[in-house]
C-alpha cells in the first residue's frame, strides 16, 4: 500500500508543477492518508486548464487540506502578460477574504474586553454619532432622517449597519459614495471613516443586509481600540504567531516578481490583460489599510490562517482565539427574516458569519458542501471554503477582478468533495 500512495503522490504532483515547498505552509501528506483520492483529485488541474484556454482566466493556484495536511496543491497558466508559468506560492491580491482576516481582530479586541459586540460604533469613532438615513429624493439632495437606534459593532459584522459599497450598488447612496472617492490610496483609516461617516445610510440599522464596506470601519474601531495601527497590529496578533510571513497591506520587498497580474473582465466575460507591476497602494505610499479588502497573500499563508480555525483558534502551538470566538466566528447570526443573505457569487442557503458567509440550509444549496461550511471570496477571483464537520479546505485563486462571481469555485468544490473517500 505504501508504494501505491508514493506513485498516486508522485502522479498528483507531476500533474499540477510547479509546486514549491512552503517553508511556512502546512505539512504535507499523501491525498489517500487523509481520505482523499489522488486520481479524483487529479482531475483538478485539467477542469481549470480549462477555463485558461477559454480566455477566462490567465491562471490559478488551487489547494486541498484535511486533517491538517496539504493533500493536493498545484498551478495552471500564467501569472503575467509575459506568459510567466503560474506559481503555487504566487502573491495574490485576496480582496474580500481580507474580512476573515479583519473579523478575527475584531475578536480578538472582544476577547480583551475593548470592544462589545453591543456597542455603538460612535464609541470608536464618534462621527458616526451624527449619521443619518437616506429616506428618498436625489442624491444631490436627499431626504434623511434620523437614526432609529445607533450602528452597533455586530452591524458591521453583519452587514446590517445600512452602510454599501457603492461600486455594486445602484442606489442614490451609492452615487454618493462613488462621488466621494472613499477608498482613495492617500486616505488613512481615520481619514476614511471621516469621509464616510457624514454620508446616509442606506437603511436603518437591522434592517436588512446589504454588502458594505463595514469591515472597513471595523479595521478602524481595533486601531481606536488597540491603540496600535491596523497594519502593525495584523503583524503582531495574527501573522506573525500564525507564521503568515507574506501577507500584508504592502508587497513584502523584493517579491515584485510573485505578484500576479490582475486582469480585467470583458463585457462577454472573457480576460483583458492587465498590466504588469505593483499598484501604488501595495507600496510604502499606500496609507489605506482596508480590512475589507487590502490584504495580499499566499495560498500557504492563507491555509495557516483557515487551519487555525479549523483548530479553534490555534496553530503550531499559538493560540489567537478562544476556541468559543472561532464558534462564534463560523455561526450565523442573522434572524431568520434576513436569510438566507443574496451571495453575489450565487451561493445559496447561507446566512452570515464574522467575515464570511455560514451555511445554514444544505437542502437549498447548490453545492455538495457541510452545514457550517464557512466561505467568502475576494473581488480578483480568490475562493475559499472552511468545512468543519469534513476537517476540509479548499481554495482556488486567480486574478480577474469582477471575478467572484465565478463558475470556477463551484465546479472546484465539486471535485473537492468528490475526491473524498469517506476516511
Amino acid at each position: 500500500m505504501p508504494i501505491l500512495i508514493a506513485r498516486h503522490l508522485a502522479r498528483t504532483l507531476l500533474a499540477t508543477v510547479p509546486v514549491v515547498a512552503h517553508a511556512q505552509g502546512l505539512p504535507r501528506t499523501a491525498p489517500e492518508a487523509v481520505g482523499l483520492s489522488s486520481d479524483a483529485l487529479a482531475r483538478i488541474a485539467p477542469a481549470l486548464k480549462a477555463h485558461v484556454d477559454s480566455n477566462h482566466f490567465a491562471g490559478f493556484a488551487f489547494a486541498v487540506a484535511r486533517h491538517g495536511k496539504l493533500a493536493y496543491e498545484g498551478a495552471v497558466g500564467a501569472m503575467d502578460a509575459r506568459g510567466t508559468p503560474m506559481r503555487t506560492d504566487a502573491i495574490f491580491r485576496i480582496y474580500s477574504m481580507t474580512k476573515a482576516v479583519t473579523a478575527a481582530a475584531l475578536m480578538q479586541q472582544v476577547e480583551r474586553g475593548t470592544v462589545r459586540l453591543t456597542d455603538p460604533v460612535s464609541r470608536f469613532i464618534p462621527a458616526f454619532a451624527n449619521t443619518r438615513v437616506y429616506a428618498g429624493g436625489p442624491s444631490a439632495a436627499p431626504t434623511l432622517a434620523d437614526l432609529a437606534r445607533p450602528i452597533t459593532i455586530e452591524d458591521l459584522l453583519l452587514h446590517t449597519s445600512g452602510l454599501t459599497y457603492g461600486a455594486f450598488g445602484n442606489t442614490a447612496v451609492d452615487s454618493l459614495y462613488r462621488r466621494t472617492k472613499l477608498l482613495a490610496d492617500d486616505y488613512t483609516l481615520a481619514q476614511f471613516t471621516e469621509a464616510l461617516a457624514p454620508l446616509p445610510l442606506v437603511f436603518q440599522p437591522g434592517e436588512r443586509w446589504n454588502y458594505s464596506m463595514a469591515m472597513d470601519v471595523i479595521g478602524r474601531v481595533v486601531e481606536v481600540a488597540s491603540g496600535e495601527p491596523f497594519d502593525r497590529y495584523l503583524a503582531t496578533h495574527l501573522f506573525e504567531p500564525l507564521g503568515m510571513r507574506e501577507t500584508g497591506f504592502h508587497l513584502p520587498a523584493g517579491q515584485e516578481a510573485r505578484l500576479v497580474t490582475a486582469d480585467f473582465k470583458s463585457p462577454k466575460g472573457t480576460r483583458m490583460p492587465g498590466r504588469d507591476g505593483v499598484d501604488r497602494r501595495l507600496t510604502d505610499e499606500g496609507k489605506l489599510f482596508s480590512g475589507g479588502g487590502g490584504l495580499v497573500s499566499t495560498m500557504a499563508d492563507y491555509l495557516r490562517f483557515t487551519q487555525m480555525l479549523l483548530n479553534k483558534g490555534t496553530l503550531d502551538g499559538h493560540r489567537v482565539l478562544a476556541d468559543r470566538t472561532v464558534a462564534t466566528m463560523m455561526q450565523n447570526h442573522l434572524p431568520p427574516r434576513l436569510t438566507p443573505v443574496p451571495s453575489a457569487a450565487g451561493w445559496s442557503g447561507y446566512g452570515q458569519g464574522y467575515g464570511g458567509i455560514v451555511l445554514t440550509d444544505s437542502a437549498t444549496s447548490r453545492l455538495p458542501s457541510s452545514p457550517g461550511t464557512y466561505r467568502w471570496c475576494g473581488y480578483a477571483g480568490t475562493f475559499f471554503f472552511v468545512d468543519p464537520k469534513r476537517d476540509l479546505v479548499g481554495m482556488v485563486w486567480g486574478q480577474l477582478l469582477g471575478g467572484c462571481p465565478s463558475p470556477v469555485s463551484d465546479e472546484f468544490d465539486r471535485l473537492v468533495y468528490g475526491a473524498l473517500t469517506g476516511k
